[in-house]
């Protein structure tokens, strides 16, 4: 059985990583691969200069998460992998569930900005899952 755990740093990411890796558990050795994208924000607006500013805080920040997300798996004896990706978050965790040959992506209901506090879904899982041919766990 293999997991694809997107991971973007939130508390959400987190407390989802912890339930796919109980599951993983559960399931007597289940892979968990996770991705963690860097999405594009540099925009036309946005001069050269503050673009790489930009985007080298966001791999620092890709990396730190990267180091956290393998900590966890090594811990808790979970086989697997941790990818850093750029692009748009919700294309990139699709075809990293293809590449992985994941049988369940497993996402919080929400990510950094909190769609899950107002009662609704954060709008990558929406588009995960809308797009998506692969089954979603979603975590709560």
């Amino acid at each position: 059985m293999n997991f694809l755990v997107p991971h973007d740093g939130s508390e959400f990411a987190g407390r989802t990583l912890d339930r796919a890796v109980e599951l993983a558990q559960k399931m007597g050795g289940a892979n968990i691969s996770s991705v963690i994208v860097v999405p594009d924000l540099c925009i036309s607006f946005v001069g050269l200069d503050e673009c790489k500013l930009l985007d080298s805080t966001l791999h620092k920040e890709a990396r730190e998460i990267k180091k956290m997300v393998e900590n966890k798996l090594t811990e808790k004896g979970i086989k697997g992998e941790v990818l850093v990706k750029s692009g748009a978050p919700e294309h990139v965790i699709l075809e990293t569930a293809e590449q992985v040959n994941a049988d369940y992506i497993v996402m919080g209901a929400s990510g950094k900005h909190g769609a899950e506090s107002r009662g609704a879904l954060g709008g990558v899982t929406c588009k995960v899952i809308n797009l998506g041919r692969r089954s979603v766990i979603v975590i709560k």
